[in-house]
């Protein structure tokens, strides 16, 4: 055996025996990132957080926070909540949101219990006002109430608009833009997003 083969033998064995030691630790620190990324959500929010909801990473609040979290929901990497004007952020039970999704509310965002949100989606219920003869950003948003059902699976990278109320058991494709109501246990997608189906029994 050469040196350079006894010294990628030496490295193997030393690798696999760190990563033996890390993985019986690792429960252990999964935990406390877990407990410290809910210290740092929970001084953000100032809504109702359950008990028992899990924060997989960092997030982002901006505005008043005002953001109710039912037991059991997972709330994945990165997630941005935004609520002002009082108006409320209101998750339901077991709901899941996956990392990137951004959630605005000038009016009221209702997500009911068992929805999942898939990455990066864009859930808001306000606009802002585009008149001539002002700049964009200085006028006020219009905004209009958003509701998702329960049960709801909402794929990645979906923009739901102001003004929407989804019913219980909706499928929304991915990358598909949600500027209309759908009644319960539709499946729907495109630009903009249209009715392709319906859950079956």
């Amino acid at each position: 055996m050469t040196a350079r083969e006894l010294l990628r033998a030496i490295r193997s064995t030393l690798a696999h025996g760190i990563g033996c030691v890390l993985w019986t630790v690792e429960p252990v620190a999964i935990r406390l990132r877990r407990f410290a990324f809910e210290c740092w959500a929970r001084s953000l929010l100032r809504g109702r957080v359950a008990l028992g909801v899990q924060f997989v990473g960092l997030i982002t609040v901006e505005g008043e926070g005002l953001v109710d979290i039912g037991p059991g929901s997972r709330i994945g990497r990165h997630v941005f909540f935004e609520t002002y004007d009082g108006a409320r952020i209101e998750i339901g039970r077991q709901v899941t949101i996956n990392d990137g999704v951004m959630i605005v509310a000038y009016r009221s965002v209702r997500i009911g219990s068992h929805t999942m949100i898939g990455e990066y989606s864009s859930i808001r219920d306000a606009n802002h006002g585009a008149r001539q003869g002002a700049y964009v950003h200085d006028q006020p948003h219009d905004a209009a109430p958003l509701a998702l059902g329960e049960d709801c699976w909402i794929g990645r990278g979906v923009i739901v608009c102001k003004g929407v109320t989804l019913g219980n058991g909706v499928v929304v494709a991915a990358n598909s833009v949600v500027n209309q109501n759908f009644p319960d246990n539709a499946i729907v997608g495109g630009i903009p997003a249209k009715l392709l189906g319906e859950r079956q029994p």
